[in-house]
């Protein structure tokens, strides 16, 4: 009884390593069309691949609200993909570029719809603390604009969400 159940068990194994070797070896030089096969990989190079370099959002202009403590910074953004984006949620914290003090924080109001190859306008609102202002009459009293660095920065993009550890500098009018 025990030789039998030691035969199944050698029989099953191999009825699975069998072709999972074999298929190993078939793809040993390129394992991930295991996985992907180069259909697949192709429609995804199709959709996603573009031949323009893509590129940061380019600061625009922005304004502030003394009573609200608000910063609103306007972006532009050129969809160089050709399938629609929607940038659902963007968040960062801000700080001083010089002094590396923390002044806030910054979000999208509202989602922003990118049709592919069009240009939109990314509106971002940047509320700075109590500390940041007092920071702004101290160490930068005479200055009519200032550097401020985006950091941790994550975006929500389509329901792909990305957090970069890449900064983002802007340079803000204070007049």
């Amino acid at each position: 009884m025990h030789i039998l159940a030691v035969v199944l068990l050698l029989i099953n194994i191999g009825a699975v390593a069998g072709p999972v070797t074999g298929v190993a070896i078939v793809y040993q030089s390129n394992p991930i069309e295991m996985v992907v096969p180069p259909q697949v990989e192709q429609i995804i190079s199709d959709t996603i691949e573009t031949s323009n370099p893509i590129e940061m959002p380019q600061y625009l202009s922005s304004t502030y609200d003394l009573a609200t403590k608000t910063v609103t910074a306007t972006f532009i953004f050129t969809n160089p993909f050709q399938l629609d984006l929607k940038i659902r949620s963007l968040s960062a914290d801000v700080e001083c570029s010089t002094h590396a003090f923390a002044l806030g924080y910054a979000t999208l109001p509202e989602a922003v719809r990118i049709d592919k190859g069009a240009t939109a306008t990314i509106t971002v609102v940047f509320v700075w603390t109590q500390a940041a202002e007092e920071h702004f009459l101290t160490a930068h009293k005479d200055a009519t604009n200032i550097d401020i660095r985006l950091t941790n920065l994550g975006v929500d993009i389509s329901g792909i969400k990305i957090e970069t550890p890449e900064d983002f500098v802007v340079n803000v009018p204070l007049t």
